[in-house]
């Protein structure tokens, strides 16, 4: 384990010099290269990678403004230090409702309890899969199983096999429903929390992230790598479920 922190800190302070030293021989203004310059670990944020960005910089009809947005008025932008940015057009681009995407439907499950009352602020799911206050429901692309650093179309293909696998075994065992269990549940989340630690993922008071809620939970992303992903989903474990 040292040894692997070993290389992942050596790995980090070569891939952060050649960024900045990148974007200081991309960027031909030093005022301009210096704010485009990160100063958080790479993956706290969203990689976003880009062939044309750094360049548009040096356009003479492109201008980055980093102060704080006071107001919008009707000629344009006004900043926190009053000063008025005369605009054409304004791409409003906050983001969307990560939650409401997972909430998207109203979903009620045992004794009429609302999935969303349960997701609350930091929604979860067995896998990004199953619950266990409802019965015989599976989804994919749940909470829990985002990547930042590789496909997701393999998740989706793991997914796909799990659920095949549990409606084969609630056929073979001749049961009505099949459901998690909910200490299942509460393990699989201390387990995901416990291996989130310590990742550029989980971020810290100096990076903020689209895949945290506003306490710093990050509910979206799988903790670990594909194979173990292709592992834990590869056959059906009924030990976690309940049939009846």
């Amino acid at each position: 384990m040292p040894i692997i922190g070993w290389l992942h800190g050596k790995l980090q302070s070569y891939i952060h010099h050649s960024v900045r030293t990148y974007i200081k021989n991309t960027v031909k203004d030093p005022d301009v290269a210096k704010k485009l310059t990160p100063d958080f670990p790479m993956g706290c944020k969203r990689i976003t990678p880009s062939d044309s960005y750094l360049e548009a910089f040096n356009k003479e009809n492109v201008h980055l403004v980093t102060d704080k947005i006071k107001g919008i008025n009707k000629r344009g932008i006004v900043t926190m230090d009053e000063k008025a940015h005369d605009l054409d057009v304004i791409i409003y681009a906050t983001g969307f409702d990560l939650l409401g995407s997972v909430n998207a439907f109203e979903v009620s499950g045992v004794d009429g309890k609302s999935l969303a009352d349960d997701h609350s602020d930091a929604p979860r799911a067995f896998y990004g899969m199953t619950h266990h206050l409802c019965p015989n429901y599976f989804m994919m692309g749940g909470p829990g199983i985002v990547l930042g650093h590789n496909s997701v179309i393999f998740i989706g293909e793991c997914q796909i096999n799990y659920i095949r696998c549990g409606i084969e075994e609630l056929l073979l065992r001749k049961a009505a429903s099949v459901c998690l269990k909910e200490s299942s549940m509460d393990s699989y989340q201390d387990w995901s929390a416990n291996e989130m630690k310590n990742k550029v993922f989980e971020g810290d008071k100096f990076c903020t992230g689209w895949y945290r809620n506003s306490k710093g939970i990050n509910w979206t992303f799988w903790p670990t790598n594909l194979i173990s992903f292709w592992w834990h989903t590869l056959n059906f474990d009924c030990e976690n479920y309940m049939f009846a």
